[in-house]
Order: C-alpha cells, then structure tokens, then sequence
C-alpha cells in the first residue's frame, strides 16, 4: 500500500482485508493510524482541524488521529455494512469524523465525570438508552476506552461544546458529525483496533459478513466530493458519482 501526495492511503476493500489477515499489527500502526483521512481532501485542512481540537483540549496534535469510513474512505466495522464507502452526499446522512484521543489526563478528566455521575444512578433504575449507554460504556472500558457518544446528559459539557465547535468549523467542506473515542495510551488504543480486525476477519470466514471487492460498496446515489476542495479519489479507484444502477 502506498501513499498520495496528500497523504491518502490508497487501498481496496481486498487489499486491506489482505494486510488485515496477513498482518494486522503492521496495518494498524503503519495505515490505519496513519496518513491523511479521505474525509479531507488536503493534508493542510487535516491539520488545521487538528490543531483546532488540540486547542480547545490541551491535547497534542501528535496524539489525535481518525479511525472509521472518514479515515479509510470506506467502513470496516465487524458487521454487515463493512465495506460501505463513506457518505459525502450532502442529500442523505453524511458519515460521521470519528476522533480518537490519547492522553492520559484527558482520559482520568472524561472518566471521572462518568463514574461520578453513574454512583449517583445506579444501573438498576437506569431504563431505556439509558440503559443501552450504560451497557456500552462497561463494553468500552475493557478496552480503557471512553466514547462520548454514550455519555449521560449533562456532563462533560466542555468537550460536547468543542466537538460541536470544531465540527462547526467544516475543516472537511462539509457538516460532519464529529465524536471522540479516548484512551489513556497508545497501547489500548492499538488493541481496541486490533480486536475489530480480528472480528472483521472472523465474520467474513464465518460468513457473517461480506466479503471485501475491488471498490467500497455504495449505500448512497453518489459519493459527493467537499465542497471547495479538490476532491482526492475514491479507494479503490474511482472519481465522483457512482455509476446509475449502483443504490
């Protein structure tokens, strides 16, 4: 796999399903935390976004980085939409920047707020997404990982208010969704990527999941290019909409 001028890894479906069989640590490090995210297409909008996040968290711009469809042009979640491309139709639900954040201060700050709300409401009286969030937060810290997409009202305002700000700002041309996945070091952020690989791998063996083509499927009518930049290819190949009798 190689890199453009702009930083884009260039890749297919097949050939990072390959990289993830063959050698998943090598492709975590090396790409998938790696490069310039698809969702920009500059390197230079990349790292004003970050430097813009880096500002409003105290967080080193060295220590963010994008994992998801926006990151890799296409999803590879462990489920039946992997290999979706990235939504930029500004028509139908755009796909979301998914941040992540390593730092250990940071991480202490977010996870105080949470348990201290969670000792004032126990699990037992908590009853629809409030449960279902619960749930996901204990599913998160086996990885030491908090998600603030699973947060309870009302807490950790500061960072809800700089992820609307930032996401505000359209660094990426376009009205993004922006979230945060935080770890305290590199090591868990490694291994919670490392165990969707091997879930993504084990789906496809046991047919749970499709199996990867040459290009990403389409969930939308076409795949709009940021307004007011140079639209980077599609992985896999492919420049601007899709073809008429693709979904």
């Amino acid at each position: 796999m190689k890199f453009d001028e702009q930083g884009h890894v260039l890749w297919t479906p097949k050939t990072l399903y390959a990289a993830a069989q063959s050698a998943p640590l090598q492709l975590v490090n090396r790409y998938l935390m790696m490069g310039t995210p698809w969702a920009f297409a500059e390197y230079v909008r990349y790292c004003d976004f970050l430097d813009a996040v880096a500002e409003r968290t105290g967080v080193h711009p060295r220590n963010l980085y994008l994992r998801g469809s926006c990151q890799i042009g296409f999803s590879i979640a462990p489920k039946q939409t992997a290999w979706t491309a990235m939504q930029s139709d500004p028509a139908r639900r755009l796909s979301d920047l998914d941040l992540v954040i390593v730092d250990e201060a940071y991480f202490t700050r977010f996870e105080r707020e949470v348990r201290w709300w969670e000792d004032r409401n126990p699990p037992d009286f908590l009853q629809g997404r409030a449960s279902d969030d619960y749930a996901r937060r204990q599913q998160d810290r086996q990885f030491n990982c908090c998600r603030d997409e699973s947060l309870p009202p009302a807490i950790c305002i500061h960072h809800r208010d700089t992820m609307r700000r930032v996401a505000g700002m359209e660094h990426c041309g376009l009205p993004r969704t922006l979230s945060a996945f935080i770890y305290p070091d590199w090591l868990s952020a490694r291994q919670r990527y490392e165990y969707d690989l091997r879930k993504l791998v084990e789906g496809i063996e046991a047919g749970r999941i499709p199996p990867p083509g040459d290009e990403p499927t389409w969930a939308g009518p076409a795949f709009a290019a940021a307004p007011a930049q140079s639209a980077p290819p599609v992985p896999g190949g492919r420049v601007g909409p899709a073809p008429a009798n693709e979904p």
